[in-house]
């Protein structure tokens, strides 16, 4: 048997791979609520029931998603987002169209015309160096004035991080690698066009359906409310799995969680990769549903926008629900991250005044915040060098946000790894 520990996208889809190849594999989820990160919930707003996401707030149709989407029969519940929206950047008191495209670039007043001319030194200077910092690279081949208006604020807004403390070989890099554009980021950005023709979607009742109807179709397999205190090697073969009045022996095991509650399980059987991964930074993020309420025009502000890195608010970035997916006034407001970790130090009453008030510096309207939702997020900063370092006893396997790229379509293909490698 094989043993999941970790009831978020990554195990539950692992779980349902392997299920569907007839292999015997048992999950185990310290919470009631399975999902992770990836769970919704309907709470009451100022016109009434609102569905909000607690984590990732939409997703590209990838071929991959929705062959599962299908498996699931959540087809019916799929629902797409509007066409052609631009993304918007806020700067100074003003909304900028985000522009991502060669034709955007260039007529965009986000950006002066002497830093477009300057993002061209892109095509003759060197790639990034890989323990480079994102910021260094960044503004080194577009220019400070991209990278501070535009390229810092987007790629450090994905991991609620700080370019500054990143290291490209974690992001620019393999970005680089997968669209073959080798030292150039502005061919990359062009290459992943295709990218932005895959339909952007969500479901009727909020992302969180898709672990739900993973656990359903595999609920036998499922031990919800069952913490692993600890693993143990088991008689030279496998290992031992320490559950509340249990001790479960496995084949192997898959670790699906955080990087700090992989540690803890890890401590008795190999200290030093507990070490490890107990070292990997976490960037605390506060996520704010807010309703403008039905008597006022939701404000225009694309599919959402974000602060450029010489704003001060609080506020990161905000996804308009409302004009994404049709649900009426519901905005997304995101807080902290590294950086501005002290946002969250606050009461949840002042956080959400922190978000009611940067949403109507920047828009004008008047929000009703609903509730602040914490959660952590892999910093990619120069702590996870100790990845360099690791190295995994026979048997055991990782399955994490914290070893591949972001995104739920990058879960669902490390998931697809393991489970080969699993099953030969």
């Amino acid at each position: 048997m094989i043993g999941i520990v970790g009831g978020g996208i990554s195990g539950l889809f692992l779980l349902h791979l392997l299920r569907e190849q007839g292999v015997d594999a048992v999950l185990f989820e310290a919470s009631e609520n399975p999902g992770g990160v990836m769970r919704s919930l309907t709470l009451d707003g100022p016109d009434g029931p609102v569905t909000v996401d607690l984590g990732p707030q939409r997703v590209r149709l990838t071929r991959g998603l929705g062959e599962l989407v299908s498996e699931l029969d959540l087809a019916s519940s799929l629902v797409h987002a509007k066409t052609g929206v631009a993304f918007t950047m806020y700067r100074k008191g003003r909304l900028y169209p985000a522009p991502l495209s060669l034709t955007d670039a260039l007529a965009t007043p986000l950006i002066s015309w002497p830093g477009k001319l300057r993002a061209l030194a892109d095509l003759v200077t060197a790639p990034p160096a890989p323990t480079e910092s994102v910021a260094d690279a960044l503004r080194r081949k577009l220019g400070p004035e991209i990278y501070e208006r535009l390229a810092g604020p987007l790629l450090g807004g994905l991991y609620a991080s700080s370019p500054e403390e990143m290291e490209a070989r974690h992001t620019l890099l393999p970005a680089l690698g997968r669209t073959g554009a080798n030292r150039s980021l502005l061919l990359a950005l062009l290459r992943t066009r295709k990218w932005d023709r895959l339909p952007v979607v969500s479901f009727e009742g909020g992302m969180g359906m898709l672990p739900e109807a993973l656990v359903a179709r595999h609920r036998s397999s499922i031990r919800l409310g069952t913490p692993v205190a600890t693993l143990v090697k088991s008689g030279g073969k496998g290992f031992a799995l320490e559950v509340p009045g249990d001790r479960i022996p496995v084949r192997a095991v898959v670790l699906t969680m955080p990087a700090p509650e992989a540690a803890r399980i890890l401590h008795t059987v190999d200290p030093t990769l507990a070490e490890l991964l107990g070292g990997l930074r976490y960037n605390p993020l506060g996520v704010v549903p807010l309703v403008v309420p039905g008597t006022t025009k939701p404000p225009s502000v694309g599919s959402g926008f974000k602060m450029t890195l010489d704003e001060p608010a609080a506020t990161r970035g905000v996804t308009a629900h409302t004009t994404l997916f049709g649900r009426p006034g519901l905005f997304t407001a995101f807080l902290g991250g590294m950086g501005g970790e002290e946002v969250l130090d606050r009461p949840d009453e002042a956080i959400m005044k922190t978000a009611e008030d940067d949403f109507r510096a920047v828009t004008g309207a008047d929000a009703e915040a609903l509730m602040v939702h914490r959660t952590r997020m892999p910093a990619w900063d120069r702590s996870w060098r100790a990845l360099d370092l690791v190295e995994l006893p026979h048997g055991l396997h990782l399955c994490t946000a914290f070893t591949s790229r972001p995104g739920i379509p990058g879960r669902l293909e490390e998931a697809r790894r393991v489970a080969d490698r699993l099953t030969g």
